[in-house]
């Protein structure tokens, strides 16, 4: 029956319809184990198609739709192959497979030497007992034992988690059957704790409970016995702590370091970590604290994101030029690979993301999210290099996955996170009437269902410019202040884009990204699209372009030296031109055109702009000396018009506080004030979360464009018998 089967689904029938082969195989299985009277409609719903248990077949008719394609398609099968001596079939009106079995002769299935073969062990008896029939099984057995087996069962997906909040970070036990992950509580903006969840049922236990503390990065060690993993304090790494599986005191490894993993013996873990002046991989031994350096990154670059193989003799992990990570613009990583006992590292991709590599159980091939065309999706690649392939079956997510050992079949299990992010756009009027203070009116500015940021404003204020991964990876597009005329102006493929600044007259923008080499460049396009021109081309890292106000230069950042510093550069190409020499990131050009604003840089390798409050300082266009304008702010929170500077205020969070809710705020050119302009009636986008920008304003100071998260979700899911 089961090499009827395998012949059934390599036909051409049924090759290009891989979800009417997972219910075939699964529905014949069933059945040969003597299952098939239990094969209703809601169970085929939960085990074929993932559904939960409050599917409904009267609104969801999946199912039956199916069913009866699967009938169609048997018989198409059977009318091209006549003489196929085993005939499976699915009556109307039942789940369950139904064997005809007809004489060597070519018998059509309506002749009267059919035989039925029905599950259970008295059907077998009768089975056996048709003479005819014992040279058939004779010859199916022996083709069965030849090539191995039965088929392995069927894929498919386990929600495991699905609370309020945000779950992730999941890490298998050693028997895949349980699973260490994060989670916040009900509001993802909280910190999270490190808890254990089973795969399949509700047990569900807290290992670590410290409000104010966020325990992410949890990793199952191979005997069972302990769980590692990282701690956050504020924006701050705390280390690398260790605990029992069952719970109790911990034990601090590190006093920094991240994305922690396990040697086989479990006497050993491997993490990222500053050493010197860059971060690169280290291996720190339990019952010494010894750490022995495992690599070192170029200048200019970190290593990170570790993975020993199961079998403990090669490290897999990530090499890039920034630990900064900004979702649905995801920077192009190097994936290597390199002995455990040291030599060189080979790279095996460029185009990993950063969610980080994790190996099959046999250690022959690595999982990672890619970016492709269409976004981050999960890719397998070869341990001895090869051209990597997408992971059939397997959902798209930017995050690392997990798997678990071997099980029944060969297969394993691999845990996701499955991300859903909608972070929309709000224009606002800040000439609208107020009441008391409070911003009351705002617009849904180009909405889509996926990840907007705000760019720039022309100069005439008439258009913005945004960054979106609406249609897959983040791409470039302009429209009209009142959200129409949305074009698209980049179709870069398998590369981060960032954001883009406009020229004087409107003809022009400026934006950065990140090329097939993991170089981050700037480039101009048309106004109305077309193919971008690079204006650099190095490994310097520029980013955060601006255009300034007469045209003929574009000031940046760049951070080719191991510090981000402000720079210029013709508009025309040429020599750059460095402005700062104590850091900087965030340039905008003053009014007057004489000086430029920026963002004092943050120190280290682990310091992340977007949360940590800076000073925004001013230096001349010819470079020199900076002075200090004003202090508390966050990068990517703040925009230059030509009067003053906006920039926005409040607390962290996705709940606006009464007492310090959202606010827009304004410093004066004038008389170097500050006042309020009026409290947001929303929360911008500030937490859980790290935008690219989350403000833009007009030259005039009348409009603002801000970010809203309009929906956020991270849940787990489990690809079960995954091959």
């Amino acid at each position: 029956m089961r090499a009827q089967l395998a012949r059934i689904l390599a036909s051409e029938v049924f090759a290009r319809s891989d979800r009417l082969t997972t219910f075939l195989t699964y529905i014949v299985e069933q059945t040969l184990d003597g299952h098939g009277a239990a094969l209703k409609e809601h169970v085929l719903a939960m085990e074929v198609y993932g559904k939960g248990a409050d599917f409904g077949a009267s609104v969801d008719p999946i199912v039956r739709v199916d069913a009866r394609r699967l009938r169609d398609k048997l018989r198409e099968y059977y009318a091209s192959a006549p003489h196929d001596s085993v005939v499976i079939s699915v009556p109307k009106g039942s789940y369950s497979a139904v064997f005809d079995v007809h004489s060597l002769t070519g018998a059509t299935p309506a002749g009267s030497d059919a035989v039925r073969v029905e599950p259970g062990p008295r059907s077998w008896h009768r089975f056996w007992a048709v003479g005819a029939v014992v040279v058939l099984i004779g010859a199916i057995a022996w083709i069965a034992i030849a090539t191995g087996s039965r088929p392995a069962p069927p894929m498919r997906l386990l929600q495991v988690t699905s609370f309020p909040g945000s779950e992730g970070s999941p890490s298998f036990s050693p028997d895949g059957n349980f699973m260490a992950i994060t989670w916040t509580g009900p509001d993802f903006a909280t910190d999270g704790d490190i808890w254990v969840k089973a795969v399949e049922g509700d047990a569900l236990r807290r290992l670590t409970d410290t409000p104010g503390v966020n325990e992410v990065m949890p990793a199952w060690s191979p005997d069972g016995q302990q769980i590692v993993f990282v701690r956050y304090e504020g924006r701050g790494n705390r280390g690398v702590y260790l605990i029992s599986a069952l719970g109790g005191s911990e034990r601090k490894l590190s006093d920094s370091g991240s994305h922690p993993t396990w040697l086989p013996d479990s006497h050993s873990v491997v993490f990222e970590d500053r050493v010197a002046e860059t971060v690169a991989l280290v291996q720190y031994v339990l019952a010494t604290g010894v750490r022995r350096p495992l690599t070192t990154p170029p200048a200019g670059f970190v290593d990170f994101a570790a993975k020993v193989s199961p079998d403990g003799k090669t490290l897999a992990f990530l090499r890039s030029t920034t630990l900064i990570r900004q979702p649905g613009a995801d920077i192009r990583n190097g994936l290597f690979v390199m002995p455990m006992a040291g030599g060189d590292a080979v790279r095996l991709d460029d185009r990993a993301g950063s969610g980080g590599p994790e190996w099959t159980p046999d250690s022959r091939e690595i999982l990672y999210p890619r970016l492709d065309a269409s976004g981050v999706k999960i890719f397998r690649v070869s341990a001895n290099g090869g051209s990597p392939v997408p992971a059939a079956g397997l959902p798209s997510t930017p995050y690392r996955v997990s798997t678990s050992v071997f099980r029944a079949g060969g297969t394993f299990r691999v845990a996701m996170v499955d991300a859903q992010s909608d972070v929309g756009l709000r224009m606002i009027d800040l000439q609208a009437p107020q009441s008391s203070g409070r911003i009351p009116v705002w617009n849904a500015f180009c909405d889509s269902t996926h990840i907007e940021w705000p760019g720039r404003f022309s100069r005439d204020g008439a258009k913005v410019s945004f960054t979106s991964d609406r249609n897959g990876l983040a791409q470039i597009f302009a429209a009209s202040r009142d959200g129409t005329q949305v074009r698209t102006l980049t179709a870069f493929s398998g590369s981060a884009v960032g954001l883009a600044s406009w020229s004087p007259d409107g003809q022009s923008l400026v934006f950065d990204a990140v090329d097939g080499q993991s170089r981050t460049d700037l480039y101009i396009v048309a106004a109305d699209g077309g193919s971008p021109r690079r204006l650099t081309n190095d490994d310097q890292r520029e980013s955060n372009p601006e255009w300034s106000r007469d045209g003929r230069w574009i000031y940046y950042a760049a951070a080719g030296s191991g510090r981000s510093e402000i720079w210029k550069i013709s508009a025309a190409g040429g020599t750059p031109v460095q402005l700062t020499m104590q850091g900087g990131i965030d340039p905008r050009e003053s009014p007057d055109g004489r000086s430029v604003y920026f963002l004092d840089a943050p120190p280290g390798p682990y310091g992340n702009p977007f949360f940590s409050p800076r000073t925004l300082q001013l230096v001349s266009v010819d470079g020199g000396s900076a002075s200090r304008v004003l202090s508390g702010i966050r990068q990517g929170r703040w925009d230059l018009a030509d009067t003053g500077i906006v920039f926005l205020t409040g607390p962290p969070g996705l709940t606006p506080d009464a007492a310090t809710p959202d606010a827009i705020e304004f410093y004066s050119f004038t008389d170097g004030r500050t006042r309020r302009l009026g409290e947001l009636p929303f929360p911008v986008t500030n937490y859980g979360y790290s935008p690219l920008r989350a403000l833009a304003t007009s030259p005039d100071g009348r409009w603002v464009v801000v970010s809203h998260m309009d929906h956020w979700a991270r849940d787990i899911v489990v690809a079960d018998n995954f091959r």
